[in-house]
């Protein structure tokens, strides 16, 4: 009778994951959990205690990121994270820059580096079982709102009432013509793509909002590539059941095509060329200018009307706006991602977040190449047709968090990667 054992680390190789001595860190597990539900949970608060506005979103935001900060430091910063505060300090330079230049504060783009940085120093710092506890934890309860919304939809508007919380917070004034309680952007209109499986509105679960629910299937399929070997097989269930979920109900058309690329990218990434997913973000753009010189009067709501889009804005912007002196016309490009990193923070702000993106994680084993070149398509594409839906802490959190385990020293202390396995014979 044969029996699995996971062996114990050697001195100075990689921690084996799974491990039982592994400790999980709840604090992380909580802070984390609060980031990608907070929103939910002050629409909550909204609907059924007190209205809510802009600044207590705010603050609670900033109240999330100072206690994974007092953590940080509680813990020590160490050597290894010199790279991600480098990133964040040079976000801190060009926004001071577009500050002085528009004669205003504006810290847009430095406010989505500190989420970055801040997850991402986390993330080197936590046990796998840490990780795998977030990440379950989440999926858990958004897989569990998600089904009561296909269920009832009335019971979840009643628990939530996301048109409320919406116009409160963000002035997205209800739609007069339909009285769901949904978030009006998640109704979806006539012509919309869609699979024909689930009929209504698109999903939203905990995000409250379509985009953030669909990027959080996007986040799933960069954990699964990377970490699939190492997950158990309720874990695997989970995540992969709450990513196809979110996609057939939210009918999203990009976490569609990134689910598939993820499916062929488990083989196919880890036998690319290391860093050749640097051309990823120039081929992507380049794209999008020649979709739109080809079809430029595409618009509507469909894969080239969306890319011609953000290739129009791209072909048209002059050096005001790659200067970073055009930052009142960031309402305009919510559907635009790379010209709103440019308008945000100048030309140099997407070139640091391009190369960051490309050579955060060392692709010094299958599972780290696997995991940048999932997080290089998942970003690179999203920017494609949205400008700020990625840089939300809802799913920023995660993504980061898992981005900066990946790139921890002790994933590269050893070649292999993955823990050994052996066989030992017991006696019957």
């Amino acid at each position: 009778m044969y029996r699995s054992t996971q062996t114990l680390p050697t001195p100075g190789s990689l921690p084996a994951f799974g491990v039982q001595r592994e400790p999980v860190d709840n604090r992380v597990v909580l802070l984390t959990l609060l980031a990608v539900t907070y929103n939910a949970l002050l629409a909550v608060f909204n609907a059924h205690v007190a209205p809510v506005g802009f600044s207590l979103v705010a603050a609670t935001e900033i109240l999330i990121l100072g206690g994974c900060l007092l953590l940080l430091v509680s813990q020590g910063i160490k050597a290894e994270n010199a790279n991600l505060l480098w990133f964040c300090c040079a976000s801190l330079g060009l926004a001071i820059i577009v500050s002085l230049l528009n004669q205003k504060v504006f810290v847009d783009a430095f406010r989505n580096a500190l989420i970055i940085t801040i997850f991402a120093c986390l993330g080197r710092q936590v046990s796998f079982k840490t990780l795998n506890r977030t990440f379950m934890v989440c999926s858990a309860l958004v897989l569990l709102f998600l089904v009561l919304e296909m269920l009832s939809l009335p019971t979840y508007a009643a628990i939530f009432k996301p048109a409320q919380y919406f116009a409160s917070t963000r002035g997205t004034a209800e739609f007069e013509l339909d009285d769901s309680g949904l978030f009006r952007n998640a109704l979806g209109f006539e012509g919309r793509f869609s699979f024909g499986i689930f009929s209504g509105a698109r999903t939203s679960s905990l995000f409250l909002e379509q985009v953030s629910a669909a990027n959080y299937a996007g986040v799933l399929c960069v954990f699964l590539l990377a970490l699939w070997p190492y997950l158990s097989r309720y874990a695997r269930l989970l995540h992969a059941a709450t990513a196809v979920l979110i996609i057939l109900s939210n009918n999203t058309r990009t976490t569609s095509i990134l689910f598939l690329l993820s499916l062929i990218g488990y083989y196919l990434y880890p036998r690319l060329p290391k860093y050749l997913n640097l051309l990823m973000a120039p081929v992507v753009v380049v794209t999008a200018v020649i979709i739109y010189q080809l079809n430029p009067h595409a618009a509507g709501d469909d894969f080239v009307g969306r890319v011609a889009h953000t290739g129009e804005i791209i072909a048209k912007m002059g050096i005001a706006e790659y200067s970073g002196l055009a930052i009142d016309q960031l309402g305009l490009l919510m559907d635009s991602g790379y010209p709103y990193i440019i308008y945000s923070s100048t030309v140099l702000g997407l070139l640091l977040h391009w190369l960051f993106v490309t050579f955060i994680v060392p692709q010094r084993s299958p599972e780290q190449q696997r995991c940048a070149y999932g997080l290089a398509v998942y970003t690179f594409t999203n920017l494609l047709i949205g400008g700020t839906a990625i840089f939300s802490i809802k799913v920023a959190a995660l993504l980061w968090l898992l981005v900066g385990f990946m790139s921890s020293v002790q994933r590269n202390a050893a070649p292999a990667f993955r823990p050994t396995l052996q066989r030992t014979t017991a006696p019957q």
